[in-house]
């Protein structure tokens, strides 16, 4: 469980932000409730709370170095490591796999077609975003040493993707083979994305040859 510091200097929003973190690793159903009856948890507030996460990355990295380069000066001839190795690698890879969430966080509301004259809706927005905070938490997994910290790494995008389901299925009322569906369709989109952004970039570099 994450301890939610009570003081006075925090905003409701920032206590709400903070509450929803909690929830997401002890409850995640509360999770989303609480996103559903919280006006103040939009998606410019969510965005600023994955950049909070985000910026551990570094900090974390270079705290595990400086770890790695005392016990190297301590038990071995020579030091190898570097205080700033990984650094901007440990920090990159968190807007990218997010800015993909983001992406395919649109293409889960218009994915379906909705009939409005059936009282149908677009599903709840920011669902995908919220269940990948536990991936941007993994940012303080860049202390420890390699390959312990991807394999962590590789779990808590793991445990996202569940939560994922979890906040569907709660939100929209979506059951596993629909979200398999989803999945598959996500899939398809990525690989068209990639498809289309290798065919420009080939074209570009021939016309620049």
């Amino acid at each position: 469980m994450i301890p939610i510091p009570q003081t006075e200097s925090m905003s409701e929003t920032d206590k709400a932000k903070l509450s929803l973190l909690e929830k997401l690793f002890r409850a995640p159903e509360e999770a989303f409730d609480l996103y559903l009856r919280e006006p103040s948890l939009g998606r410019k507030e969510l965005v600023r709370l994955h950049f909070a996460l985000w910026i551990l990355a570094p900090i974390s990295k270079f705290i595990g170095n400086l770890f790695r380069i005392i016990i190297e000066w301590i038990f071995y001839d020579e030091v190898s490591s570097s205080f700033f190795s990984g650094l901007v690698g440990s920090f990159l890879v968190y807007p990218l796999v997010l800015f993909v969430v983001f992406q395919l966080d649109v293409l889960r509301v218009f994915y379906r077609r909705i009939d409005r004259t059936k009282g149908e809706t677009y599903p709840t927005a920011n669902i995908l975003t919220i269940a990948f905070l536990p991936f941007s938490s993994s940012s303080l997994f860049w202390i420890l040493p390699s390959p312990l910290h991807a394999g962590l790494i590789v779990i808590s995008l793991l445990f996202s993707y569940y939560l994922s389901f979890v906040g569907m299925r709660r939100v929209s009322g979506v059951e596993s083979k629909e979200f398999l569906i989803f999945s598959l369709t996500s899939v398809v989109y990525l690989l068209s994305l990639f498809l289309i952004f290798t065919f420009a970039y080939n074209i570009f570099r021939t016309l620049l040859n």
